[in-house]
């Protein structure tokens, strides 16, 4: 994906935090390469073609390697950030001040918090490599998220197929990625 230079440019900078973060707190693997890691944030910005919502929940953000490129993609785009765990909620923080990124806040949480406290708000929710894909493709079917794009394996998809029989459904191809693909889900309405 070509991007805008100056899009390329935060890009590279987030790239740059996540790397001299992780020399002191392991956020992200100590022998992954700067192309490795661009290769990553590449498959993460394919979710981009997909996803319709301007309310972004990265669910299990981890390391941001898919909300943060988003955000700095879409600044219109208000993008939450969900990590339960400790040291990689203080990794998103530090990462969001030092890039400077308006559009996005972190949450110390789970998926179920976010969920119970915003069930008011219109969003979508994104994530790669959740441990529960059928937790968050629950959330298509009782209308509470809009939509949910998933990063994950054929071998996910086929354990969630049964439940998402209902909805709106799309597989989509990572390139190079032979079992790593998108799965997109939505809430079919049947109203008149």
């Amino acid at each position: 994906m070509k991007l805008p230079e100056l899009t390329e440019k935060k890009i590279n900078e987030y790239i740059a935090v996540l790397k001299q973060y992780s020399k002191k707190i392991n956020i992200i693997s100590k022998v992954i390469t700067d192309e490795q890691i661009k290769e990553l944030v590449n498959e993460s910005l394919l979710v981009d073609k997909y996803s319709r919502g301007l309310n972004i929940v990265d669910a299990g953000s981890g390391n941001g390697i898919l909300g943060i490129p988003l955000a700095i993609l879409h600044p219109e785009k208000k993008i939450f950030l969900v990590e339960p765990r400790k040291k990689k909620s203080e990794f998103l923080s530090y990462a969001v001040d030092k890039l400077i990124l308006g559009n996005v806040k972190v949450l110390r949480s789970g998926i179920e918090e976010f969920v119970k406290v915003n069930n008011t708000m219109k969003f979508s929710i994104i994530a790669r490599g959740f441990p529960d894909n059928g937790k968050l493709i629950s959330y298509v079917k009782k209308r509470v998220a809009e939509e949910v794009i998933l990063i994950t394996s054929l071998s996910k998809i086929k354990k969630v197929e049964k439940g998402i029989e209902k909805c709106e459904q799309r597989i989509y191809n990572v390139p190079f990625r032979d079992n790593l693909k998108i799965l997109y889900t939505a809430n079919v309405s049947r109203e008149t």
